[in-house]
């Protein structure tokens, strides 16, 4: 059993669905279900009442709740006197090249701050290839795009969102995004990448009839080819690559807007989550300061 088992429970108790507390505790709500399933297949009993939805907590899952309540409090306590010791150790970590260039160099120039005897390796790939890493233990956590799916034997926290846009040549014709794609030639956002797949089956879903002319997996190499007039295409843009968008032509991609979350993953139950924790808490502060 661990704490982020029961602190997720609370919350669920708290926030009243999986849904409101995935976003009350910044997790993903498939991350919230797999703690839980996780929670309910080691003490061997169900605590909630999945006839009803959204599921209800069953009265052995209040009994647990209010037990939780206690050990956690218990452990704030020690947290509390302990809270000024700085980690140390080594943290294998990868991250997306977007996230790269956006919010790791702040955060780590803060990790360094606070825990001068912490070494963070960093590598950067795409996101399965992070969370494959992550999963074989070649990484201990990794910042990619939140998947459809996640893989077993990690567990996922959300770090940040970023806009999905339709950027082109100020000279395209176009006033919607639909328009603005189909007059140019397309710039695809590499389909081996999570979020270069999300945009390829929206784009097929609305029928969006675009003319592929290249397929590139760096954020400012595909920004840099519109400038040059070489095509159109839509990218997630971190809130630090704003001015990327000022010889542009840019919208919203989608109505509603799409958006892309940056997640972080690890394996569950982890000997470095102590270390993961920490550095995930700084790099929500960096988004939230960005914003």
């Amino acid at each position: 059993m661990e704490l982020r088992q029961l602190k997720t429970l609370v919350a669920i108790s708290d926030f009243g669905t999986f849904a409101a507390a995935a976003d009350a505790i910044g997790l993903t709500q498939s991350a919230v279900s797999l703690q839980i399933k996780g929670l309910e297949e080691e003490i061997g009993v169900e605590i909630f009442d999945r006839r009803h939805r959204p599921p209800l907590l069953n009265d052995r899952g209040r009994t647990l709740v209010e037990q939780a309540r206690k050990v956690l409090a218990i452990c704030d306590d020690i947290s509390r006197q302990s809270g000024d010791m700085p980690l140390e150790g080594v943290l294998a970590f990868g991250a997306v090249p977007t996230s790269v260039a956006s919010i790791l160099p702040p955060a780590l120039a803060m990790m360094r701050a606070r825990h001068p005897k912490l070494q963070i390796r960093v590598s950067s790939g795409l996101s399965a290839e992070l969370a494959a890493a992550t999963r074989s233990g070649e990484l201990d956590a990794a910042i990619v795009a939140d998947p459809a799916r996640l893989a077993d034997g990690l567990v996922s926290y959300r770090i940040s969102r970023e806009p999905l846009l339709v950027i082109a040549p100020p000279d395209v014709p176009g006033e919607t995004d639909k328009e603005l794609l189909e007059a140019g030639s397309f710039i695809q956002f590499s389909r081996r990448a999570w979020t270069g797949q999300l945009i390829d089956r929206y784009i097929a879903d609305r029928g969006i009839q675009v003319r592929c002319g290249m397929e590139i997996d760096s954020l400012e190499a595909i920004t840099r080819m519109v400038n040059f007039g070489l095509g159109v295409s839509v990218v997630p843009l971190p809130r630090t690559a704003s001015s990327m968008l000022d010889s542009l032509k840019w919208l919203p991609f989608g109505d509603p807007p799409l958006h892309r979350s940056l997640v972080m993953i690890e394996r569950q139950a982890s000997p470095q989550s102590q270390l993961v924790e920490a550095f995930t808490e700084v790099l929500r502060q960096v988004s939230t300061s960005q914003q």
